[in-house]
């Protein structure tokens, strides 16, 4: 996971560690949801991450924010990009650029796992 440094974080950076957050991310889902799981397309574990995220972020700011953070962050988040990659990605560092607490995060990514991996095993029929 991401953890701020004393030094301010380049854009370059801040996208480039949240890409290797999402990569790990995307290992434990598959991991946690077997090997019954189709990944041949390659967009599967990305898209599960990112739907999860959705929904547990736009929970997460439901109870400490504002319903204008969460309108805000489902305009910029809430449609599925064309590289579907970057999607997850974009939701992690869019949670330090908004200087969500580390701890905050770990919780985040942790249920975000939990049901991104329930959705594929489900999807898959195991």
């Amino acid at each position: 996971m991401i953890e701020k440094t004393g030094s301010p974080m380049s854009s370059d950076d801040l996208y480039r560690m949240a890409a290797m957050d999402a990569k790990m991310l995307q290992d434990r889902i598959l991991t946690a949801a077997g090997s019954a799981i189709d990944v041949s397309d390659g967009h599967a574990p990305a898209q599960a991450l990112a739907d999860a995220l959705l929904a547990v972020v736009q929970d997460y700011l439901g109870q400490t924010s504002n319903e204008y953070d969460v309108e805000l962050f489902l305009e910029v988040n809430g449609r599925q990009p064309e590289d579907i990659a970057s999607w997850p990605v974009n939701i992690l560092a869019g949670l330090i650029l908004r200087q969500t607490p580390m701890a905050d995060r770990h919780a985040i990514c942790e249920s975000a796992v939990q049901i991104a991996a329930r959705r594929l095993r489900s999807s898959s029929g195991s």
